[in-house]
Parts: C-alpha cells; structure tokens; sequence
C-alpha cells in the first residue's frame, strides 16, 4: 500500500510542476506578444512548452533561453532541408537560392546559439541583436527565393516561417527580462 500512495503522490507532484511550468510559459508568452504584436502566442506556447528545458526554465530568463536553443534547433532543420533539396537535384533556377540558403541557416543556427550565450551571461542587448541577426537571415533566405522567381519549397518554408517568429518570440522574451 505504501508503494502504491509514493507512486500517486509522485505522479500528482509531476502534473502539477507540468501544469506549473505550462502556466509559465503561457503567462510569458502572453507577455511577451503584449509587449510585441508580431508574437505569436500558439506558436510560442506550442514550441517553448514542449521543449525539454522548459521543465527548469520558469522564468523570462530562462524562457529566453529556452526560445534560443528552439531557434538553434528550428535553423537545423531548415538547413537539413535545404541540404535534401540541394540532393534531389532542383531546377536550375532554384540551385542558386538554395546555396544561398545552406549558408544563411548556419549562420542563424549560430546566432541563436549565441543568444542563448549571452542571455546565459546575462548581456542582454547582445543577445537582442544574435536574435535580430537571426531574424534578418532568414528573411534573406525568403530574398533569395523571391528574386530568382521561385518559391520556397515546403518543409523549407515552415521552418523558415518558425526561425522568423521564433527569433521575434526570442527577442520579446529578452525584453521582458528585468
């Protein structure tokens, strides 16, 4: 009986840190779109309170740093794309932007690694700028495409999407930091 109560009490203590941490998020995450109308508020609870340092993270600060390393994973993943699209032998017109591409989004992978950085150190206007690096990368990547004349193929253009709100919802986090 008494390994049966320590197990239920186990897992009432686990829901309720999760719901605790959700509260966190969600209640940062409408801060941080009150303090900028470009946030978006599903995504930013969807994409924070699923990653896996959200469960330590319930602070702006920690949240900020949370949002970077989703940024990090977000440009990893836009970068594995354009890598599959560059093998699947794209027309000619496309080859250009995606070279363009792979190199921007390693680049975003690395300003938001070194948001988080900063943000670890608390130099939180370095970090702002890493994030609006970040975001003006990528909106090189959607450039690239509008100006050879072709549009961005998909998975590619939600993960671009993602690494743009996702480096706005980085950033209005770090504004809330006090």
């Amino acid at each position: 009986m008494t390994t049966a109560l320590s197990t239920v009490l186990a897992a009432a203590a686990l829901i309720l840190s999760a719901r605790t941490v959700n509260a966190a998020v969600a209640d940062t995450c409408k801060a941080a779109a009150a303090s900028d109308v470009r946030v978006n508020v599903e995504l930013c609870m969807s994409k924070l309170g699923s990653h896996r340092d959200s469960l330590e993270a319930a602070d702006a600060r920690g949240l900020a740093k949370v949002a970077s390393l989703v940024g990090v994973d977000n440009a990893n993943l836009a970068a594995a794309d354009v890598k599959a699209q560059e093998a699947a032998d794209p027309n000619v017109r496309m080859k250009p932007a995606l070279a363009k591409c792979a190199t921007l989004y390693k680049d975003v992978g690395m300003c938001f690694a070194n948001a988080h950085d900063q943000i670890n150190n608390h130099a939180y206007p370095a970090a702002k700028q890493r994030l609006d690096e970040a975001l003006a990368q990528t909106q090189l990547c959607n450039a690239a495409f509008a100006t050879a004349g072709v549009t961005l193929p998909q998975p590619l253009a939600l993960h671009t999407v993602d690494c743009i709100q996702i480096a706005i919802i980085a950033g209005a986090i770090t504004n809330l930091i006090k």
